[in-house]
C-alpha cells in the first residue's frame, strides 16, 4: 500500500472514530431506561436526555410496540408460510412465501431495536465525521449546507447490525437539540403509525405472491386479489395472534364509511394499485377503502361458507394462466362451485352503471365523444368518456381516445396511466380500436402506447411527426430519447 493510502486510510478511520467515539464504548455513558426504551448520553446531557426520553414515550414508543407486534406475528415463519401456500393451493411456492415473511420480521426486529434505543450524539462529532454510522440507520453530512440526512439501511438485517443500531439524535453545540420538534417525526417516518400496520407484512405478502410467482393480476380484476388477500390474512392472523385479530377484523371490515358509499362502490370498474391515479383531482381515499372493504365483503361470502378447500381449487383452474380477467374467473368459480358468481359481483356495480351496460350506453357515449372532439369540446368528450369506462372498462378505443384528450384539456398524469391499463389489456387479447382525429398529442400517446408494446419502430413513427410539427413537445422528446435508450440496450 502507498504512503497515500496509508494516511487515506488512517484519515478515514480518524474521522469515523470521531463520530462514534462520544457512544462506541457504551459503558462511558450514562443512561435512563423505562417502559422499553434507554436513552444514553454522555456526561453533562443529562436535561436533554430527559426531554428526549419524554418524546420517546410519548410519541415514539407506540409505534416500537407495532413494529414488535409484528415479530410476535411471525414468530413462527415456518408454519405461516406453509399455511398460506396451502391456502391457496401452491405448496410449490412456500419457500417465496417464507422469505418474504422472513424479510418483514427481520426488518421488524431491526426498527424495534434501533429504535428503542436512543443516543444522543455532538453535532460537531458527526459533521467531523461526515454523519453517524447507527447501524440500519444512517445520518450523512452535508458540509455545504450543513445539514444532516436520515436514511434507513435495511438491506442487511443481521444480527450483528441490529444488535449495534441504534436512533442518534444530534445535540446543537449550545445545548439545544437539533431538530427537537422533528425527532419524533424523523423516528415515525420509519417505523408508521397506525396499529394496522402491524397485520400489512402478511397482507403484503399474500398479495404479492397472488399476483407475482402466480401471475393472476389483470388490470380490472382487483376485486379478486383485495378480497382474496383481505380474507386470507384475517384467517391467518386469527390463527397466529389473538391480540391482532381485532385489528385485522377492524381494518378489513367495513366501516361506517364504507357503509355510506356502498351505491358508489364499481369493482367491475376498479383498477389494480399500479393503473391507480392517487393524485389529489382523481383519488378518493374513502372510496378506495370501500371498493377494498367490499371487495373483502364479497370474497368472504364465498369463501367463509364453503369450506378449506374451495379457495385452492379456484386458484388451480386460474393460475399461471396469465393473469385471468374477471369472466375468466367467475366461470372457475362457477365450476367449483356450481354458483353463478358474475350475477353476485354484479350486485357491486352501482344501479346506473347496471342499467347502462344493459342499455348499451357506453357505445353511445363513446360516439358522443368523438362528436364532441369534432366540435373541440374537450371537456364534454373527457366525460362522456370517463363515464362510459365506469359501463366498459375494458373498451381500450375509448380509454386511448381518453388519454389523448385528455393531453387537450392538461391532464397528462391521467393521460399516462390510461396509456399504462390500455398497453396492460393489449398484452391480454386482441381489442379493435381507433383515434377519434388525427391530432400531435393523439400521435404522442399511440407513440407511448408502442413503447409499451414493445414495439419501437411503430413507436418512431408516431413520434417523429410530433416533432416535426411542434419542435417543443418536451414529452415526445423524452419519449424518443427513451427509444433510443432501448435500442442501445438490445444492441449489448
Amino acid at each position: 500500500m502507498s504512503l497515500r493510502s496509508i494516511c487515506i486510510a488512517i484519515a478515514l478511520f480518524t474521522a469515523l472514530a470521531l463520530a462514534s467515539g462520544a457512544y462506541a464504548a457504551d459503558e462511558n455513558l450514562k443512561q435512563l431506561s423505562g417502559n422499553g426504551i434507554t436513552v444514553m448520553y454522555p456526561a453533562g446531557m443529562e436535561t436533554q436526555a430527559k426531554k428526549v426520553m419524554s418524546i420517546a414515550q410519548e410519541s415514539i414508543k407506540p409505534s416500537i410496540e407495532i413494529q414488535r407486534n409484528i415479530v410476535a406475528l411471525l414468530s413462527d415463519v415456518d408454519s405461516m408460510s406453509s399455511d398460506i401456500a396451502q391456502m391457496l393451493g401452491a405448496d410449490e411456492k412456500q419457500e417465496i412465501v417464507k422469505a418474504r415473511l422472513q424479510s418483514f420480521k427481520d426488518k421488524a426486529l431491526a426498527l424495534s431495536t434501533a429504535f428503542a434505543k436512543i443516543k444522543l450524539i455532538k453535532k460537531s462529532d458527526a459533521a467531523a465525521a461526515n454523519g453517524v454510522d447507527a447501524g440500519i440507520v444512517q445520518i450523512r453530512y452535508v458540509k455545504d449546507k450543513d445539514e444532516f440526512t436520515l436514511m434507513l439501511d435495511d438491506s442487511d438485517c443481521s444480527a450483528d447490525k441490529i444488535k449495534r443500531s441504534f436512533f442518534p439524535v444530534l445535540i446543537n453545540g449550545d445545548g439545544s437539540i437539533r431538530s427537537e420538534a422533528k425527532v419524533a417525526q424523523m423516528a415515525l417516518d420509519f417505523l408508521g403509525v397506525g396499529e394496522g400496520i402491524a397485520i400489512g407484512p402478511v397482507h403484503d405478502t399474500i398479495g404479492y405472491v397472488i399476483a407475482e410467482p402466480l401471475k393472476i393480476y389483470h388490470p380490472l380484476a382487483r376485486w379478486f386479489n383485495e378480497g382474496v388477500s383481505g380474507w386470507m390474512t384475517r384467517q391467518i392472523v386469527s390463527k397466529y395472534s389473538s391480540k391482532l385479530s381485532s385489528v385485522a377484523n377492524n381494518a378489513l371490515s367495513l366501516n361506517a364509511t364504507s357503509k355510506n358509499l356502498r351505491d358508489k362502490v364499481n369493482l367491475l370498474a376498479w383498477p389494480q394499485s399500479a393503473f391507480e391515479n392517487r393524485s389529489q383531482a382523481f383519488f378518493d381515499p374513502a372510496l378506495a377503502a370501500a371498493n377494498s372493504q367490499y371487495a373483502i365483503e364479497l370474497m368472504s361470502n364465498l369463501l367463509g361458507k364453503t369450506g378449506p378447500q374451495v379457495l385452492p381449487k379456484i386458484m388451480d383452474q386460474i393460475k399461471y394462466v396469465g393473469n385471468p380477467d374477471t369472466d375468466t374467473i367467475c366461470a372457475a368459480i362457477k365450476k367449483v362451485t356450481g354458483a353463478d358468481f358474475k350475477a353476485t359481483l354484479m350486485t357491486y356495480v352501482p344501479q346506473d352503471i347496471r342499467e347502462g351496460m344493459a342499455s348499451g350506453e357506453s357505445n353511445k357515449l363513446v360516439s358522443k365523444a368523438e362528436a364532441f372532439v369534432g366540435q373541440k369540446k374537450w371537456q364534454d368528450a373527457v366525460d362522456a368518456l370517463r363515464r362510459s369506462l365506469q359501463i366498459a372498462p375494458d373498451d381500450v378505443n375509448a380509454r386511448l381516445n381518453l388519454a389523448w384528450i385528455e393531453r387537450e384539456v392538461k391532464e397528462r398524469q391521467d393521460s399516462e396511466i390510461q396509456v399504462f391499463l390500455t398497453a396492460a389489456l393489449l398484452k391480454q387479447q386482441k381489442y379493435s380500436f381507433h383515434m377519434f382525429a388525427p391530432s400531435i398529442e393523439g400521435n404522442y400517446v399511440m407513440g407511448r402506447l408502442a413503447i409499451l408494446m414493445g414495439d419501437l419502430g411503430s413507436a418512431k413513427k408516431f413520434l417523429e411527426p410530433v416533432i416535426e410539427y411542434a419542435p417543443d413537445h418536451q414529452d415526445a422528446k423524452k419519449a424518443l430519447e427513451e427509444i433510443r435508450k432501448l435500442e442501445g440496450a438490445a444492441k449489448e
